[in-house]
């Protein structure tokens, strides 16, 4: 018998449906020859592990899916609870049809099952090894799968990490150790670094000319032009201003009013010009003064 069993371990064989009775029976007593009477031999069922109420750390060695047909698919749950059930440096040896054709829908390839080997915590997983069946073995276990795809079965020896699941451990770390010199004169500061002494006054940015008002009157320029120079047909004032500084200003009642080169000037905007000096203004009646409203004359709130 090649299975890693020595006098006085626990072991668990995991069966599953389709495993003829007579092969677990033979395969139970000759574990029971080699363990000894002070050791023994659990068989249980795959779907009933969960429901065994085995404590953490119960057997030596865990063997599933050995007993033939061989048609044991080991899920990652089932593989996390052996796991759990088996002693720290425990072995773990399952038998479990692998794909070898291509991808199918019921059977994983040998790299998947060992990357869900590692992924549930098993180290130390071998390299798998084919085992050889006959045409009615072989038979037996397609028609328990209910797969035509071309499969062949691997034995996977693996072990439990020397520690339990959960465990921990506090680590001792010399947080106190001494810094370089080199090290806490990067971060030094100086007296003179906590002082905001280096910053500049932005009072001392501005001259004397900055600090003058400039004049008001110098300020106005043309809507239309964009400088300080009237338009033809100015109609804002500054052609009055430009013409007349010095003098009294002039009543609106002496101003002539502006002629309309296209005559549409009162309807609005959508009907002016691009150059129309009254662009921006409201629409009016023909020779009426324009009136702004109060509501037009507030800032929006």
């Amino acid at each position: 018998m090649n299975y890693p069993v020595s006098v006085g371990q626990k072991v668990l064989v995991v069966w599953d449906k389709g495993a003829d009775p007579e092969n677990l029976k033979k395969l139970h007593g000759e574990l029971l020859n080699v363990v000894g009477t002070s050791g023994y031999v659990q068989l249980e069922n795959i779907d009933r592990l969960e429901f065994g109420e085995y404590n953490n750390s119960s057997f030596d060695v865990v063997l599933s899916g050995i007993v033939q047909p061989a048609a044991t698919l080991h899920s990652d749950d089932i593989l996390g609870e052996i796991l759990r059930l088996i002693k720290p440096s425990g072995t773990f040896v399952l038998y479990e049809p692998v794909s070898i054709t291509k991808v199918s829908e019921s059977l994983r390839s040998e790299s998947e099952l060992r990357s869900s080997l590692k992924i549930s915590g098993w180290v130390e997983i071998s390299n798998s090894q084919n085992v050889l069946l006959s045409d009615s073995e072989k038979g037996l276990i397609k028609g328990l799968l209910k797969n035509n795809d071309n499969f062949q079965l691997i034995k996977v020896e693996c072990k439990k990490p020397n520690f339990e699941v959960g465990a921990s451990c506090q680590l001792k770390l010399n947080v106190q150790a001494a810094v370089p010199a080199s090290v806490a004169a990067v971060w030094k500061l100086d007296g003179d670094d906590t002082v905001e002494d280096d910053l500049i006054d932005s009072d001392k940015l501005l001259d004397a000319e900055d600090l003058k008002k400039p004049d008001p009157a110098t300020l106005k320029v043309c809507g239309t032009t964009g400088k300080r120079k009237a338009c033809k047909n100015c109609s804002c004032g500054l052609a009055d201003e430009l013409s007349g500084a010095g003098d009294e200003p002039k009543s609106n009642s002496t101003i002539a009013a502006p002629t309309s080169s296209c005559g549409n000037c009162y309807l609005g905007d959508a009907f002016r010009c691009s150059s129309c000096p009254y662009l921006g203004m409201p629409a009016f009646k023909p020779g009426e003064k324009i009136q702004l409203s109060d509501r037009q004359l507030k800032a929006d709130a």
